[in-house]
């Protein structure tokens, strides 16, 4: 806020400097004004002394009336021009100075209040801290704040979209799949040819039905793409449904289109890599051919990404000990991060009533395309028992962890109890 200030002040100074002008100029002359109330009595009393004389001359017959009013007019005029200008701007000048004054100080504050009345410094403070968020600079008292603030923002302003936007997506990345849902839903419903946003709509829907295909994910990637028929988030999501009902060619082709649209070498088009190596395998043992000129080259990144796959999960055992009371519909949140973010790289949603329970942590877990246990070599493993049923970390929830965890050890025997509590 401090540039803020800055540029307020910079803005108000010379107005301030305009109006306090006048005053420091004329100084001098309102000092003058004493000798000039004496000037003009003196004056008025030679006036009064010249009447008296004419007077006393036109009752003794010296001058007759027209001369006597012709006198006495011209004793007027002369007053007039000797005193009277500047006796009058002598007092204009003593009764304006207060006036530059108030102008003075009260125009720039006056200013200021109407700013913080009607401008938009929340907007610029909520700003400030959604960048500091997307630099990774805030910790997770300050992201809790920011979303809270952006909750607040799109119940006093339901129309700005932007706002709901990004909500929307924060709401994603912590796993308040039903609460991005719902922003989402909004934003489509007055948006309905955002096919983008339609397209992270399907993504939130597919996550929040246990990243499991429904009918109301396929209507949402067939709307996407009738709009965008290359949009990525859309064809990753219509070759896993083609995959789940055995159209390994579909899905093949789908992840294909897909990709083509990456970066090559990128983290999201090797993921889609080994999506189509895995559907070509899957029309290889069906019995199926796949087109030579398709199929991944021994040695490619592809074809090593693809063989890969099954070290790309993480098997742990989720436990919780008998002395932590909580009821069976609590959430349970299990997932995989990096050292570096707080975002999760897989994750896998649970009750209370499940524990024990076994977990795989895989590439169908990942919540956004391009970031998934495939991208990463170390993770931290937490599960995390939500007493108040937030997707963020909160004062009263137990949890577990596992810091460090390398690839070389993902296939290792984990066990994870959730006995600290935050």
């Amino acid at each position: 806020m401090t540039d803020l200030w800055l540029i307020l002040a910079l803005l108000l100074l010379p107005l301030a400097c305009f109006i306090a002008w006048p005053l420091l100029r004329g100084n001098g002359k309102v000092a003058s004004a004493p000798s000039d109330d004496v000037d003009a009595s003196t004056q008025a009393a030679l006036y009064r002394e010249h009447l008296a004389e004419l007077e006393a001359s036109r009752a003794s017959g010296a001058v007759d009336e027209a001369q006597y009013q012709s006198l006495k007019n011209e004793l007027a005029r002369k007053l007039l021009a000797e005193e009277g200008g500047s006796y009058r701007v002598s007092q204009a000048r003593k009764g304006g100075r207060g006036l530059l004054f108030v102008l003075a100080f009260a125009l720039p504050f006056t200013a200021v209040g109407l700013y913080f009345y009607w401008g938009a410094h929340q907007d610029l403070s909520l700003h400030r801290d959604l960048v500091a968020s997307q630099s990774g600079e805030t910790d997770m008292v300050a992201e809790a704040r920011i979303t809270q603030q952006l909750k607040a923002r799109v119940q006093s302003h339901p129309e700005d979209i932007s706002s709901r936007y990004v909500l929307a997506q924060r709401l994603l990345v912590s796993n308040d799949l039903q609460g991005a849902i719902a922003q989402y839903r909004y934003i489509v419903a007055h948006e309905p040819d955002a096919a983008n946003i339609r397209a992270e709509l399907a993504q939130a829907l597919f996550f929040g039905n246990g990243s499991k295909m429904s009918p109301e994910v396929l209507h949402e990637v067939d709307q996407v793409l009738a709009i965008q028929p290359n949009n990525t988030t859309a064809l990753g999501l219509a070759g896993i449904a083609a995959f789940d009902r055995e159209d390994y060619a579909g899905a093949r082709d789908f992840w294909q289109r897909a990709q083509a649209q990456m970066t090559p070498g990128s983290s999201a088009a090797q993921a889609l890599a080994a999506g189509v190596a895995r559907a070509e395998k899957a029309i290889a043992d069906a019995g199926g051919q796949v087109a030579v000129n398709e199929a991944p080259q021994a040695g490619s990144p592809e074809s090593a990404k693809g063989s890969e796959g099954g070290a790309n999960r993480i098997a742990l055992k989720v436990t919780l000990p008998d002395n932590i009371q909580s009821s069976p519909d609590t959430p349970v949140f299990v997932y995989a991060r990096t050292a570096d973010s707080p975002m999760p790289v897989a994750i896998v949603r649970l009750t209370a009533a499940d524990l024990p329970a076994d977990v795989v942590l895989d590439e169908s877990r990942a919540m956004m395309p391009g970031r998934s246990l495939k991208t990463v070599d170390e993770v931290e493993l937490v599960a995390r028992l939500a007493i108040n049923g937030n997707a963020r970390p909160a004062p009263g929830d137990w949890q577990g962890e596992i810091k460090g965890l390398t690839r070389a050890d993902w296939g290792k025997s984990i066990h994870i109890s959730i006995n600290e509590k935050i």
